[in-house]
């Protein structure tokens, strides 16, 4: 029998690994899938993850000069806020297919 190093992580008690089957989407999960379904309105941004029309545009450095921002760097732009208050960086842009 061949021998695995315990740095890698590998147990040989380990049990194999298992494919669970999907459990129904509960009644958040489905209200989100119906959002996604929907056709995506000229002009509007619309989060591809989640569904939300929320946006959040990440600044760093900027400033108030004479009551206005000014300057700083984007670190982030056109990402959905619900997500990003998950740690889900997702973008807001509709997603691209390749031409052909």
């Amino acid at each position: 029998m061949q021998q695995h190093s315990s740095v890698l992580g590998y147990d040989q008690r380990m049990s194999r690994l298992r494919l669970v089957p999907p459990t129904e989407p509960s009644a958040a999960e489905q209200v989100r899938q119906r959002v996604r379904r929907m056709a995506r309105p000229d002009g509007t941004l619309l989060c591809n993850r989640c569904g939300s029309r929320t946006t959040v545009t990440v600044v760093t450095g900027a400033a108030v000069k004479n009551g206005r921002v000014q300057g700083g760097t984007v670190l982030a732009r056109y990402k959905c806020a619900e997500c990003w208050k998950r740690g889900i960086f997702s973008p807001m842009l509709p997603e691209l297919k390749p031409i052909k």
